[in-house]
């Protein structure tokens, strides 16, 4: 299943291309805060990232687990526990296409752009 996110404005696409760069070789983790955790969702789905209203690539989740606090590695952001999906290892980036951001994660199917 293809499920799609956004990336908040407030993180510039640089600062974000360098945790992608950071986990592209399967040596460490991004996570990404759910309000909650959608029953389908699993390890091996495809996740779609959309940022300053554009989709912008995907990766494979590689986790969906309950975390306890922590201090992101790369930002230094602190994070709440709370649901989350690891993603890990290449960015495939896609053509840019339009997409309203939102709060969350969907599911994603193609046609759902604007």
């Amino acid at each position: 299943m293809d499920w799609i996110i956004t990336i908040p404005k407030t993180i510039s696409w640089e600062d974000y291309v360098k945790e992608l760069d950071a986990v592209k070789d399967f040596n460490q983790e991004m996570n990404y805060k759910l309000p909650f955790k959608p029953k389908e969702l699993i390890a091996g789905d495809r996740c779609f990232v959309t940022w300053n209203g554009k989709v912008r690539g995907w990766m494979f989740i590689t986790k969906v687990s309950r975390k306890d606090a922590f201090t992101c590695s790369t930002t230094g952001k602190e994070w709440p526990a709370g649901w989350y999906i690891s993603r890990s290892g290449p960015f495939t980036y896609v053509e840019a296409t339009d997409f309203l951001g939102f709060r969350g994660i969907r599911k994603y199917e193609k046609g759902s752009e604007l």
